[in-house]
């Protein structure tokens, strides 16, 4: 016959917790033997005989004998404080030898009066002792059972096994240990959400930063365009300043130079024959007065150089009257001749006068042209030196761009730490689901497995008390 194990076994699936086993098959045991009829107790009990008196520990007593020497006789069971009265030979109680009597005391049974050379006798049937229990890899260990009852041993061991299979079930140390790892993660993960939120305030405050360069940038440009706008008022157009004074200056230097080759003052060669300049005007009164000297004007008899002849020819004749006549008139010829370039120094000064006035007009439109661009030039290191401040900003700004950047990139390292803690926390909560599932479909089968053992053994109890 298999053992008590084994038939456990049998009916819950996998068990190994032989010690409860062991504890359960004792209390089953126990339990029947209360729950049997007292015909069947009396069939499987057994005597143990003694002097005096007998420990009853132990033992579901159904009986207490004395024996006189001959006959054995019932011990009457009488309360441990009447002791005294069945002691007493005049007491109606008096135990006698063939009356006798027994008290129960300190879990000890005394026999009044004492019986002598275990002349006492025990019917009882052992009970089991929780220290020391039976052995459920043992069927012989029960004694003094009947064999119609040990199932019930097994099924109320069965019962107890389904129960502990059903508790740990619901303290799966798996799932527990799952859930210790999920509270890691996730507690890890807050750490990580820590860093995450430490490395976003950095990002934000660079950019911050960035946003308050750009807006240094901004407005070293915005002065830089003012600059700029004003320095176009002075070139750009012909209505600007700088080209109004280049303007004046070509208008000036096309009074000597009319068509980019000769100058217009002199003009072509004509000029000094034709038209109304001074220097065509100077040109005739040189020519004229050379035609007094040697040019016979305004005849041959009066230039000047026939009139110096003629006078070297009355004073060589010694015609002093004739030659004084001559000098006299070469006198006049120089005279009108002293005129003619009087007048024309005068056109010269005049010729002259145009041009010192033509030059220091172009010079003074050159220097306004000058001071104009200055002005500009001036303007021109203002707006670098405000570009390049803006790009001083710029290049800030970039810098704060990068720290945003690499403090960007260290929140996103960490926001990939984060997923991936919460997909290993995920994992252990899938092994966790899967765990409770089949833990679920066992449970279910236990407690089935439960209400059926249950009711066998609630049944055979009830057959064993009504002495079937």
């Amino acid at each position: 016959m298999a053992t008590f194990s084994a038939q456990v076994v049998d009916l819950v699936g996998a068990f190994t917790d032989e010690t409860a086993l062991d504890t359960w098959i004792t209390e089953g045991a126990n339990e029947i033997i209360n729950a049997m009829p007292r015909a069947m107790r009396e069939r499987v009990a057994e005597e143990t005989q003694f002097t005096a008196s007998a420990e009853v520990e132990g033992h579901n007593v159904l009986h207490v004998l004395r024996s006189d020497g001959t006959i054995e006789y019932p011990c009457r069971r009488v309360p441990a404080g009447k002791r005294g009265v069945i002691q007493d030979s005049t007491h109606i109680e008096y135990a006698s030898a063939t009356y006798p009597a027994f008290i129960e005391k300190d879990a000890t049974i005394i026999v009044y009066p004492t019986p002598a050379n275990n002349n006492g006798k025990l019917v009882s049937i052992p009970t089991y002792n929780q220290g020391s229990p039976l052995d459920a890899s043992d069927i012989s260990a029960i004694t003094n059972f009947p064999n119609e009852a040990e199932y019930l041993v097994t099924l109320y061991a069965a019962i107890k096994a389904l129960q502990q299979n059903m508790s740990g079930k619901l303290g799966n140390s798996s799932i527990a240990t799952a859930l210790a790892a999920i509270v890691t993660e996730l507690d890890e993960t807050q750490g990580v959400c820590d860093l995450v939120n430490i490395q976003v305030d950095s990002a934000v405050t660079a950019l911050s930063n960035m946003a308050t360069e750009i807006a240094l940038a901004n407005k070293e440009v915005d002065d830089a365009l003012i600059e700029i706008d004003e320095a176009v008022g002075l070139t750009d157009g012909a209505g600007s300043n700088i080209q109004v004074a280049v303007d004046a200056m070509k208008t000036a230097n096309t009074t000597f130079r009319a068509d980019g080759g000769d100058p217009a003052l002199f003009g072509d060669e004509s000029t000094y024959t034709t038209g109304s300049s001074a220097m065509t005007s100077v040109k005739t009164y040189v020519d004229r007065a050379i035609s007094y000297i040697n040019g016979d004007f305004p005849a041959a008899a009066y230039d000047l150089a026939a009139n110096l002849a003629d006078v070297d020819a009355e004073l060589t004749s010694e015609d002093i009257e004739l030659a004084s006549a001559r000098v006299q008139q070469v006198q006049t010829t120089l005279n009108a001749t002293q005129a003619d370039l009087q007048i024309a120094q005068m056109y010269i000064t005049e010729w002259n006068t145009m041009v010192q006035t033509l030059v220091a007009e172009v010079n003074a439109f050159s220097t306004e042209a000058s001071a104009r661009y200055g002005w500009m030039s001036t303007k021109a290191v203002v707006w670098q030196g405000e570009l390049a401040a803006a790009q001083g900003y710029m290049a800030t700004a970039g810098g704060y761009a990068s720290q945003a950047s690499g403090f960007n990139a260290a929140a996103q390292g960490y926001a990939n730490e984060i997923q991936a803690k919460i997909g290993i926390a995920n994992g252990y909560i899938a092994e966790i689901n899967a765990r409770l599932s089949v833990d679920s479909a066992e449970y279910a089968w236990y407690e089935k497995q439960q209400i059926k053992l249950q009711q066998d053994y609630d049944k055979g109890v009830a057959i064993l008390r009504g002495g079937g």
